[in-house]
């Protein structure tokens, strides 16, 4: 989990770079691939990043290919670039980030994510190959971009109505809500009453499930109708889903299944929902799980979202757009300001892997813990 965090350092400056390698021409140490003003970026440094990011991101020549390989190097030396030029620009800005400034991260994540315990943090830096240095050194560096980043951004900060109402008209089915229906159900498995048969012999136990008849689903339609008609009676819905559902999910939970929306059951059970009246009880569903017994206690109907009430939400995308663009911009004018230099092997015009590199939106499915930056970085905390 801790690796994760160096992996933000790239995701700032590679998230919006894709595209932007051009050589701006003058000569090279013969130990450089590229240089930044006087500022040369030498070839050992480049290879051994190259070596630190791969190693993070799981990347390896083989498994990317030639092509993609040489495209990830390449992204890697924008990102050196970029870093250099901030650096040499900062002062301009008024930009630092001093030992105080990390340790005080450092110190905010032993805090929500240790409990306070800094053994347990040491642990697991020294599990993932880590020192307390490493991982300074990497914030101190992503603290950093962060920084220029706003500084270069800071003058972006407003959306024309006109450009979030025709955003809103482009992209106005990504602002439609489909219908949702409140649902809960019973559902009575056939055979749910047999016991699996287990023989055991000196090879060890078998089990045999029994195969379903037609008797064991004309048994389970007599409970469903039986249970039915309990419901119709008034009985509570919570205390017959304990006894009788065999939907292990909602059967102590009154057989609640929450907003159910069009796409995510089996086909007759779909069905049978959206036709149903608000808080009718249906008749039997049969599904290949058994047969349901279903209500619907609240339908919300389909409705198309108005630019006011999502304004927010495209202002904050396009305010994205124009930071990145802004970005982009200074980038290009930087490299030719402090003249920047490549190697010739190095000088094209790539685009990202065909599988990218994370984006400022990746996120982790095991831990989802992510923050997420002015800057549009997303990194994600040990």
């Amino acid at each position: 989990m801790i690796r994760k965090v160096i992996v933000a350092v790239l995701l700032l400056v590679l998230a919006v770079m894709a595209g932007t390698l051009a050589g701006c021409g003058g000569e090279l140490p013969n130990d450089a691939v590229a240089k930044v003003g006087d500022t040369p970026i030498e070839e050992d440094a480049f290879d051994q990043r190259v070596e630190e990011f791969s190693a993070q991101y799981g990347y390896t020549e083989d498994a990317l290919g030639a092509e993609d390989w040489q495209a990830f190097k390449l992204d890697v030396l924008d990102y050196l670039i970029t870093y250099e030029m901030a650096v040499q620009k900062a002062e301009d800005y008024g930009v630092s980030v001093t030992d105080e400034d990390v340790q005080e991260e450092i110190d905010l994540i032993i805090t929500t994510y240790y409990d306070g315990d800094e053994a347990a943090f040491t642990e697991e830096l020294t599990a993932a190959d880590m020192t307390v240095e490493d991982l300074k050194a990497s914030y101190k560096e992503s603290m950093f971009m962060q920084k220029v980043y706003e500084q270069v951004t800071k003058d972006v900060t407003d959306v024309p109505d006109e450009e979030i109402a025709s955003y809103y008209e482009e992209n106005k089915d990504g602002y439609f809500v489909d219908e949702t229906r409140v649902t809960r159900h019973i559902l009575i498995a056939p055979g749910s009453n047999q016991d699996d048969t287990t023989t055991t012999t000196a090879a060890g136990e078998t089990t045999t499930t029994t195969e379903l008849t037609d008797a064991d689903w004309d048994d389970a339609l007599a409970l469903a109708k039986e249970v039915r008609t309990k419901l119709v009676a008034g009985g509570d819905w919570t205390e017959l889903a304990a006894e009788y559902s065999d939907d292990t999910g909602s059967a102590d939970n009154g057989g609640e299944l929450g907003a159910v929306g069009k796409g995510r059951m089996v086909p007759e059970f779909e069905e049978a929902v959206f036709s149903l009246e608000k808080d009718e009880i249906s008749e039997p569903v049969k599904s290949a799980y058994g047969y349901h017994i279903i209500q619907v206690t609240e339908i919300t109907e389909a409705y198309q979202r108005t630019v006011d009430e999502v304004k927010d939400e495209i202002t904050s995308t396009l305010l994205s757009q124009k930071q990145t663009e802004a970005w982009q911009a200074w980038i290009e004018a930087t490299k030719t300001e402090l003249k920047v230099v490549y190697r010739e092997d190095m000088q094209t015009t790539t685009t990202l892997p065909s599988e990218p590199l994370p984006t400022s939106e990746s996120t982790d499915a095991t831990d989802g813990q992510t923050i997420t930056t002015s800057g549009g970085s997303t990194t994600t905390k040990p």
